[in-house]
């Protein structure tokens, strides 16, 4: 062996090490290449959202003409449309959790991906990071790039009245309502992690009709409750995981005509709910069931 050649074969095991493949960034990675949704839907409501506000911009102009006196308006604008692009982003998450281990055995493509060196804990780990993780940013980002369109259209609509900007821009609390935005996504995503969870699992589990098989359980509870002892329980505890969220986030109490800011949040108590954690906890064992019946499950 030639000195040059010698000296080669350092150089490309280095090349290889460096290159060498991440198999978790890269099944994110598939997960946005085979689910174009999660980012085109957000974006896509967003965009109406734009139109609309461009469409109705008279609208806004004569709303100002005819005493137009604060930024509540705007405001009330703002966070309407923030709420419009999060519902979509968590309607997203929700299909795309049921069909996202469902789809790879109804079109077999589960063989293939098997018989890459990818473990099934990284392959179940990038799908739930999708609705955990990837469309919460999504989502944040969506609205605050619409907010900043939504501004410069509202700035429009007061210099065609001849207004000055200056008193919208100052008493106009941009920054702080990014902050709730921000705080509401992640307080829901998190309060919203054993539905994930629970959906992930239905999605390895079932065959088809994945949204049925991950309904009519609870259905069935609490009709038997109601039937045999008259009580609404099972109803309840739903309820409290759908909107203990926000309630638990929020401080409702002071509020005289339902209007909740940032000014109300309550981390401190969110962070001590045990419906959190007990959901957290709910949520990491529904992942580790996916990982499990992946492991030995083949196509449909």
């Amino acid at each position: 062996m030639t000195s040059a050649e010698t000296l080669a074969i350092p150089s490309v095991e280095t090349a290889k090490t460096v290159n060498a493949p991440r198999p978790f960034y890269w099944s994110i990675r598939r997960e946005l290449w085979e689910h174009r949704s999660i980012l085109f839907a957000p974006a896509t409501v967003a965009a109406a959202i734009i139109v609309v506000a461009i469409a109705r911009i008279n609208y806004f102009t004569l709303l100002i003409e005819n005493g137009y006196k604060g930024p509540n308006l705007a405001v009330l604008m703002f966070l309407v449309a923030a709420g419009l692009v999060i519902i979509t982003a968590s309607l997203t998450g929700i299909f795309y959790s049921l069909d996202a281990l469902l789809s790879e055995r109804r079109d077999r493509s589960v063989l293939f991906w098997k018989s890459l060196p990818v473990s099934d804990r990284t392959t179940v780990l990038s799908k739930a990071i999708i609705p955990m993780a990837v469309l919460p940013a999504v989502a944040f980002a969506v609205s605050v790039a619409m907010h900043i369109l939504l501004l410069l259209i509202f700035s429009v609509a007061l210099l065609i009245l001849r207004q000055p900007l200056s008193g919208f821009w100052s008493q106009l609390p941009f920054f702080q309502i990014q902050v709730f935005v921000l705080y509401v996504i992640v307080t829901c995503t998190l309060w919203y992690a054993p539905i994930y969870g629970w959906l992930l699992l239905v999605s390895s589990i079932s065959r088809r009709a994945a949204l049925v098989w991950a309904v009519v359980p609870f259905v069935a509870a609490v009709g038997l409750e109601r039937f045999a002892s008259r009580t609404e329980y099972v109803g309840r505890w739903l309820q409290h995981r759908f909107a203990g969220g926000l309630q638990a986030a929020f401080h409702y109490a002071t509020q005289q005509h339902g209007e909740v800011g940032l000014k109300d949040a309550t981390p401190v108590l969110y962070l001590a709910s045990p419906g959190l954690w007990m959901g957290l906890a709910a949520f990491a064992i529904f992942l580790f069931l996916c990982i499990r019946i992946r492991r030995f499950q083949g196509p449909i």
